[in-house]
């Protein structure tokens, strides 16, 4: 995992990745590689629908304190649930921007949904340009 560290807190990697949809199935452009590239030009859209997620695994169980996540504005959620397994262990509530938003959790596991809901778009389509999940230890 990373030792890298943004304002005090350790960035962990995320080992593998599944997404609900990629935008009319084009993942070149649009694929959930782009969440995690830390490239301001390139993002994962989803299709239309009426929920999406973003499925990750780490390579062991991790500590995840903080999420930060940035949406296109005009496609972003109103709503995020954090699940491990079948447990909802936490909701948090982006705003409808472009910029980096954070959310404080307390969750230990090897694996995290979030299940995005309430969108901004109509046609219910996420654009999340960043995703990052960190831990306060080293």
């Amino acid at each position: 995992w990373y030792q890298r560290r943004v304002r005090g807190m350790v960035l962990l990697e995320v080992a593998a990745c599944s997404v609900s949809s990629t935008l009319q199935r084009n993942t070149k452009e649009y694929g959930k590689k782009f969440l995690f590239d830390t490239c301001t030009d390139t993002c994962w859209n989803s299709d239309q629908g009426a929920s999406q997620h973003i499925a990750v695994k780490f390579s062991e169980e991790r500590r995840v304190k903080r999420v930060r996540i940035q949406f296109q504005g005009g496609f972003a959620a109103k709503a995020c649930q954090m699940k491990v397994g079948d447990e909802n262990v936490c909701t948090f509530y982006p705003t409808d921007s472009n910029s980096i938003q954070e959310f404080p959790v307390d969750v230990s596991s090897a694996s995290i949904l979030l299940s995005f809901s309430g969108f901004t778009d109509f046609y219910g389509r996420l654009i999340v340009y960043l995703l990052e999940f960190h831990d306060d230890q080293g």
